[in-house]
């Protein structure tokens, strides 16, 4: 027991370090997007749309709370009221981006992972099932779909996104498997009472 708790009290302070430490690079997918001399009239409107989307999203990050970062498939730890406003605007933008350019999965992502946030998790769902269509090597989509599962309780489909995600990139690989660990070990805590 002793052991145990040893063993968590070095682990967890690691562990709040990698997953604070990442966010904002690993928030919803892609950096904000310059338009492109050549786009067409929406494609522009769309990209500035997901751009005012990210923006929003990385404030709305900064407000959330250290406990929803312990465990990114844990949404009891809910962000703010303030950040969830942010990640309700946020939508209003990536769908707008998405009206204006159906096939931007980036706009895709981000409004999965702003559901996400939310706890929509089912529409979470749908957004990174878009996303992963029009690209099924996304692999910043695949890891979140697979975090959406674990909030789900969906366990075995959180495996196979790892066994898809395994073959894309090894690195978003790594903290779906992390995640997987941590949802096992808080399993077998809840199931022993402590």
């Amino acid at each position: 027991m002793r052991t145990r708790t040893r063993l968590l009290a070095v682990l967890l302070p690691a562990t709040l370090v990698a997953l604070t430490v990442a966010p904002a690079a690993r928030a919803g997918g892609s950096p904000p997007e310059a338009p492109s001399a050549k786009a067409d009239g929406n494609a522009a409107k769309a990209v500035a749309a997901y751009n005012e989307g990210v923006a929003k999203v990385r404030k709305a990050d900064a407000m959330g709370t250290v406990a929803s970062k312990v465990y990114a498939f844990d949404y009891s730890a809910r962000p703010d009221g303030k950040a969830l406003r942010e990640y309700e605007q946020a939508i209003a933008d990536f769908a707008r981006a998405v009206s204006l350019k159906p096939d931007h999965k980036e706009s895709h992502n981000y409004l999965g992972y702003c559901y996400r946030r939310l706890g929509k998790l089912e529409h979470s769902l749908a957004s990174y099932d878009k996303a992963i269509a029009l690209d099924p090597g996304f692999a910043l989509a695949r890891e979140y779909r697979g975090e959406t599962y674990l909030a789900l309780g969906r366990v075995a489909e959180a495996e196979a996104e790892l066994v898809e995600l395994r073959k894309v990139d090894a690195e978003q690989a790594a903290v779906l498997e992390q995640s997987l660990g941590l949802y096992r070990d808080r399993e077998k805590q809840a199931a022993s009472g402590r």
